[in-house]
């Protein structure tokens, strides 16, 4: 019992925020484990065509989302809380008028136009209606989970979140196993789940705030917000428009082929997310402090080190495949490599990202997410076109490559330009560590049906981790020890 009360101890004495951060990131780390752990159930229950409507579903879901709320819920919303802190119910309220009011109008706008937008979006009525009713109540529990995060309240928001992350996946199931049309009532569940929680929110958030409209709060939010739609449409085009191209050029069960190999993608993006939330404030750090050798040193190993679980996860796709899903999905084996290489210059490009943001840096974000954007549909409609809807993969593999080298060149000659320095990182060992990758990792397709030569690499890379382990070791608990003092876990 003495751990367990020296525990507590260690765990009350933290600092709140970072407190706050810990349970966020469990919570969202447990979020995605049910759903990678639910995916098995779903892909065995589901055939490719049910589980390409549920994919499809996610993918409109997600675009005409981004046009109900404007993303009021993302950074203007933050800023809002500290802009107008003696009246953030007020804000609150107007926020949630303002995505109700737009999601009402887009509602209106699809039943005068239903036929030709079903078309567009390979949906039957009864899902988009209930797209539209989800968008009505929904952004109230973004507002809601946001403010408390902003307030460090931590404790309901982690309660509601896996409440809602566990009915959605046991009425998944239930569903799923009940009905003939398994991907839309898939789709239902989900929908339901979210209006049963979004409408009790809605309501608090409206007597919380008393006004429903306030135009200084709409304007402000709105001339901040705008501009930057064409980003985050850009991120979306990046990270979901494939499954909507390929359902349309190959057909739907192709989409929820590529899906399910896709969705194993989370797995490595857990781990990088997680080392990208300890990163951001140790990076500061060394920024403020100008300590830019060893911010490169440091950034190279954690990047070998995301680039050799990116190859452990390449070497063990077909054992992956066979977990989440049966035969009838297996071709998708092809596209775990490219996805889980380009999860590795994704997570490249958000640290490069992060100390542009530092330099207040952020004009040409907006400028490479759109010409990324562009790219990655025209690679698309070609690759699809010519090599079937692997390439999808293989097209946001380089599109994320482009967004890596991008990013590095700019903030490497910004920071030359603004602290008059001639060199600040080691490009030469980066571009090595960026062909040996991508080169042992499209290699490992090869292998496939070659058990122990793909388990003989991996033992080689278990090895090399054991021996570097101490080097690997004194890093993170380096990173992890500023990110703390900061509130950041």
């Amino acid at each position: 019992m003495k751990w367990l009360k020296k525990t507590l101890k260690k765990y009350n004495d933290i600092p709140i925020l970072a407190k706050v951060t810990l349970w966020f990131m469990f919570c969202s780390i447990v979020q995605k484990s049910i759903s990678l752990l639910t995916t098995p159930i779903f892909t065995r229950l589901m055939t490719p065509t049910q589980y390409g409507q549920f994919s499809l579903y996610n993918s409109w879901l997600q675009i005409f989302t981004i046009f109900v709320t404007l993303r009021l819920n993302y950074a203007v919303f933050n800023k809002g809380m500290s802009k107008y802190k003696d009246d953030r119910d007020g804000y609150t309220s107007t926020m949630q008028s303002i995505t109700f009011v737009f999601a009402l109008i887009f509602f209106i706008v699809y039943l005068l136009f239903h036929n030709q937008i079903n078309s567009i979006t390979e949906l039957p009525t009864l899902v988009m209606v209930a797209i539209f009713a989800e968008l009505l109540f929904t952004p109230a529990i973004d507002f809601w989970t946001v403010r408390k995060r902003y307030e460090y309240i931590y404790k309901p928001v982690v309660f509601r979140t896996l409440l809602m992350a566990v009915l959605n996946a046991a009425l998944g199931v239930f569903a799923v196993c009940v009905t003939e049309e398994k991907g839309y009532a898939r789709i239902i569940t989900c929908v339901l789940v979210n209006f049963c929680f979004g409408i009790p929110l809605y309501i608090y958030n409206r007597k919380k705030g008393k006004i429903w409209f306030n135009k200084e709060y709409a304007v402000f939010a709105l001339t901040f917000n705008l501009p930057l739609l064409l980003h985050y449409v850009s991120q979306y085009i990046l990270e979901q428009f494939d499954r909507i191209m390929i359902a349309k050029m190959v057909g739907i069960a192709a989409a929820g082929i590529y899906s399910v190999a896709y969705n194993a993608g989370m797995i490595l993006k857990i781990v990088t997310q997680s080392i990208n939330n300890a990163l951001i404030p140790w990076q500061y750090d060394k920024l403020e402090k100008r300590q830019f050798k060893e911010l490169d040193d440091v950034q190279f190993l954690i990047f070998v080190i995301v680039s050799g679980c990116a190859l452990l996860f390449s070497a063990f796709a077909p054992e992956i495949m066979c977990i989440l899903a049966d035969e009838k999905y297996h071709e998708a084996v092809y596209v775990i490599p490219p996805v889980a290489l380009a999860l590795v210059f994704s997570f490249m490009f958000t640290t490069f990202a992060n100390t542009e943001f530092y330099f207040n840096q952020t004009r040409f974000t907006m400028l490479i997410s759109m010409v990324g954007a562009a790219l990655n549909i025209g690679l698309n409609y070609i690759g699809i076109k010519l090599f079937g809807y692997v390439a999808a993969a293989y097209t946001t593999l380089i599109c994320y490559i482009v967004f890596s080298f991008s990013h590095y060149i700019y903030m490497t000659t910004r920071i030359k330009k603004t602290l008059n320095l001639d060199k600040v990182f080691n490009t030469r060992r980066l571009l090595w560590l960026s062909t040996s990758v991508l080169f042992f990792g499209i290699s490992m397709i090869l292998f496939y049906d070659q058990t122990l030569i793909r388990y003989g690499i991996v033992i080689v890379i278990m090895i090399g981790m054991i021996i570097k382990r101490n080097l690997i070791i004194n890093t993170l608990k380096a990173v992890k020890s500023v990110s703390a003092s900061k509130g950041d876990i």
